[in-house]
This record gives structure tokens, sequence and C-alpha cells, in this order.
């Protein structure tokens, strides 16, 4: 369309998916570049709503189980505004993933917009070659959890190809 931004509906399994770098409530880059030859599990999320605050300790384990083999990075939808209740929420959790920031650029956020992010919590999983291999948003993330170690088996077998 012209390269101008509009609106989409979230990213679907075969597409690839869109890079992105954020800042954490440090100044810390947290960036997302697909195709790098690791499987990452993205999440979108907000210190606000009630379902991500009930389901990132799920997200966490995921992360203490899987962190070797599969990357998990958080997206934070409250904006620079409310880092404060972000840092705090950090704080008291002890995520094991980094978490950046997501931002406006113009009238378009820099992460959740491109991947058509509608609700949180929102979770895309993107194999090592940059394709989305799944989406799950809102409820939906309770049986990504509930299925992740299954999901993503074929992607740690594929974790170090023999070259």
């Amino acid at each position: 369309a012209d390269g101008q931004e509009a609106f989409r509906a979230l990213v679907k399994t075969g597409e690839k998916a869109p890079a992105f770098s954020l800042r954490d409530v440090e100044g810390n880059d947290v960036s997302f570049r697909p195709g790098d030859d690791q499987a990452t599990l993205i999440v979108f999320w907000s210190v606000f709503c009630p379902l991500c605050r009930e389901l990132m300790p799920g997200v966490n384990g995921f992360a203490g189980r899987h962190g070797a083999t599969i990357r998990v990075v958080g997206v934070n939808l409250d904006g620079k505004r409310f880092s404060a209740a972000v840092r705090s929420y950090l704080a008291e959790t002890a995520l094991r993933f980094p978490v950046g920031l997501d931002d406006l650029r113009g009238d378009f956020f820099i992460a959740s917009d491109p991947f058509g992010v509608e609700k949180t919590p929102t979770a895309v999983l993107v194999d090592g070659g940059g394709t989305v291999r799944g989406a799950w948003a809102a409820d939906r993330i309770r049986d990504f959890l509930v299925e992740a170690d299954s999901i993503v088996a074929p992607l740690q077998k594929g974790a170090s190809p023999g070259q």
C-alpha cells in the first residue's frame, strides 16, 4: 500500500515476523530480529491487564524450562508514561526474560502494530528462520501454556542443525 502503514490483523502461521527494537525500563536495548536462528516467543502484555498478571507466572515458567533453546521476549504496551508501574511489577515478579516498552512512532506502535496485536496478552511463536509458527490472543494463551512443551518440541529438535 505505497509504504503507508495500516492496522492489520494478528499475524498468522507461515507469515514472516517483523523485526523490532525497543528499550527496557532501564534504557537497555530489547530487540527481536527474525531469522537469527533462534526460535522466539514474543509476549505482548500490560501491567494493568488482570489476565496478563494471571498468566505471566506461566510464561515465566516457560522461559525457565525452554530458555536455552527458545528465547522469550516481553513487549509491554503501557508506554513510557507508566514505566514506574512496569518497573514495580518487574521488581516483584523477577521475570526470566527481557521486557521492552512498546512506543509510538507516529500513530503506530513500534512492535505491537506490525504484529497486529489487538488484545493483551498475546503470544507469538517464531521459528529460527523468522516464520510465525503460532499466535495466541487473550484466553487462548492458556491453551498455549498447557500445550507449550509439545508445541515447541519440533523447534527445539531443529535448534542446532548439523550444518
